[in-house]
């Protein structure tokens, strides 16, 4: 059994995987905050149909939703030090690998946080708006106080998905070199000769936090969702 896995092992690797979580959890925490904020935008210029804007974010949010993540994350990483240069003459080369993949995360997120709210928008209805207007709220304020507050009621369940799907996805990472949770996992495999153990434990981590996200915005979604 010790060939294969071993208790006495996996003790030894928890405790220098835990040192890399929290490198994990930034990386989600600002891709979730990245993507909800541009989420929010492109789902806002959508809406109210602003010229040209809305026709180029409709484009761009079918194609970022077809790429798959991992693809874009190496389309981020080789192709923009080189637009960069070509447009800018900014050489970004050295730049943390890090902001690369947060890039990535803010052009993935943006497109499905975007449909997600931009469906969730659509569900309040007009005549809230006309309201709001009738009583002298301009577009801006009629959005941010009436229809922006019942439409993150509508999009929570949606959302909540999202963020498990994003903090699992943050295990791509380690693909472009970073020693993030899972890339550590490999470095302790490669270092020790045995990787059973490192990536049990990464899978139960993963796990762990997932449900743990999904529960609290069942709870969110119980306490928040309006009645008809």
């Amino acid at each position: 059994m010790d060939k294969y896995f071993s208790w006495e092992r996996l003790w030894k690797v928890i405790p220098k995987l835990n040192e890399y979580l929290p490198v994990t959890i930034k990386i989600a925490l600002i891709a979730i905050l990245l993507g909800t904020v541009l989420g929010i935008f492109v789902a806002a210029i959508r809406i109210y149909k602003i010229p040209v804007l809305s026709r180029f974010f409709h484009g761009y949010t079918t194609v970022m939703r077809g790429i798959p993540f991992v693809v874009l994350v190496f389309l981020v990483y080789f192709c923009l030090p080189f637009l960069a240069e070509k447009l800018f003459g900014v050489d970004i080369n050295n730049w943390e690998k890090m902001i690369f993949v947060e890039i990535a995360y803010a052009l993935n997120q943006s497109a499905f946080v975007g449909e997600i709210f931009r469906g969730a928008f659509e569900s309040v209805s007009k005549l809230q708006s006309e309201a709001a207007y009738s009583v002298g709220m301009n577009e801006i304020q009629t959005f941010f106080r009436i229809i922006l507050p019942q439409a993150v009621k509508v999009a929570i369940p949606m959302y909540g998905i999202n963020v498990v799907w994003l903090f699992e996805e943050t295990s791509v990472t380690y693909m472009l070199g970073m020693t993030d949770f899972l890339g550590k996992a490999k470095e302790l495999g490669s270092a020790i000769g045995h990787s059973l153990e490192a990536y049990i434990y990464v899978a139960f981590v993963y796990t762990v936090i997932s449900i743990a996200l999904k529960s609290f915005f069942k709870l969110v979604d119980k306490k928040y969702t309006f009645g008809y």
